[in-house]
């Protein structure tokens, strides 16, 4: 799936991160910077009777970063994530929300679990016999996240949430990316938002690919991946209204790619990934030379990595552009993941390439230009931001410095 990449004009005007490593552009593009790692023993669910016990978690009050928190009190943590994401991404690019409200602008979020803890909670009453259930029916549907954000800014716009996992928000950008091209909106507010949860850290953990500790992407004899959570919000809108209003311009959308192999429920399918970036690569009339900086999918888990790199050698060849996964410091984030790649490819454009951490040896099986000595300073024209999800799901999208 692809579009023309012809037509409106589409560009990123502000940037919302609420992650593990830092909430708000200033504090996140500095971890990114510096090399944070936000590898803690989690607090918030019980690991006692696992054998990992690590992972990455948001610090600090949620409803300190929420506008009129009391009106989603009893909304789930995504949600609560999702809307400081869409605050701090507004308060970016500098937009008030009594300009928008009653406004048509377009709310898509993409996640995984969605708001899977309040089914947790409901299952846990049933078990206790506790009444009160029916209440908290309503807020456990995924689609309550990208709701609550057209809620909480008073928009008259579709919102639209997308589960397709860890390629959700790079999704969820791209339909902001072809609803403004379409005319359907102006402006538009993209990203992803997940928690974690037992069932999250579960599931990876039976599937054997979860690291003791650390992150190691791209490193030889890496274990896996580490479950996080936060909320990725970046606001989109025409690039006619960005010049109208004077706001500053992070980049331009050049282009995108998705497609679904459907070969396996876990397992990466390099073929299918190479096509999709070079789909990509074409939709944004890029050749891929120009291409200065990837941001890797890159989870940690040996074939993941080994997948990766197979489908961009088949697209670049021998001398593909420097790859960093931003994974390695803050763990898999799986909805909101993409989206913090994409917030990660505008600190490229703009300053530098992030570093991959926790990199003692590199694959040798594995021989590309992976930022793993730290920030490396000047920025770059043109990125691409990778994301794949279980099932095959592969979604891929090309920036570049605006002109």
């Amino acid at each position: 799936m692809n579009s023309s990449g012809k037509g409106t004009r589409v560009v990123v005007t502000g940037l919302g991160p609420v992650s593990p490593i830092g909430v708000g552009k200033e504090a996140f593009f500095h971890a990114l910077k510096t090399g944070v790692n936000g590898t803690v023993p989690l607090s918030k669910i019980d690991t006692q009777r696992f054998e990992r016990k690590y992972g990455c978690e948001v610090k600090g009050t949620i409803a300190e970063w929420v506008a009129d928190f009391d009106a989603f009190a009893e909304s789930g943590t995504p949600s609560h994530f999702a809307l400081a994401a869409t605050g701090l991404a507004l308060a970016d690019a500098g937009i008030e929300r009594a300009a928008i409200a009653g406004k048509r602008v377009n709310c898509y979020f993409g996640t995984t679990y969605g708001e899977s803890n309040l089914i947790d909670d409901m299952v846990t009453a049933m078990a206790q016999s506790q009444p009160g259930l029916h209440a908290s029916l309503g807020r456990t549907f995924a689609s309550e996240i990208s709701r609550d954000v057209a809620r909480s800014i008073g928009s008259t716009g579709e919102a639209v949430t997308i589960g397709n996992a860890c390629s959700a928000s790079n999704a969820a950008l791209i339909f902001g990316y072809e609803a403004i091209q379409a005319g359907d909106c102006e402006l538009a507010i993209c990203g992803g938002s997940d928690a974690v949860y037992k069932a999250t850290f579960a599931t990876f953990h039976r599937l054997g690919s979860m690291t003791d500790k650390d992150c190691t992407p791209f490193n030889a004899g890496r274990k896996g991946v580490l479950t996080s959570e936060g909320g990725s919000a970046l606001v989109l809108e025409s690039y006619e209204r960005a010049i109208r209003r004077g706001a500053h311009i992070y980049a331009e959308v050049l282009g995108f790619a998705m497609n679904c192999d459907a070969d396996h429920m876990v397992r990466l399918n390099h073929h299918s990934v190479g096509d999709c970036m070079k789909a990509a690569l074409a939709n944004a009339c890029v050749p891929p030379g120009t291409v200065g900086y990837i941001c890797a999918h890159g989870t940690g888990t040996a074939a993941n990595d080994s997948n990766e790199y197979k489908a961009i050698e088949a697209v670049f060849g021998h001398s593909p552009p420097p790859v960093s996964s931003i994974k390695s410091m803050m763990g898999h984030s799986m909805g909101a993941a993409a989206g913090f790649g994409a917030i990660a490819c505008m600190l490229a454009l703009s300053e530098g390439l992030p570093p991959t951490i926790n990199v003692s040896e590199q694959d040798p099986e594995i021989p590309i230009d992976v930022v793993c000595e730290g920030f490396r300073a000047g920025k770059v024209d043109v990125v691409i931001n990778n994301a794949f999800a279980f099932g095959g799901n592969n979604s891929i999208l090309v920036f570049g410095n605006p002109k």
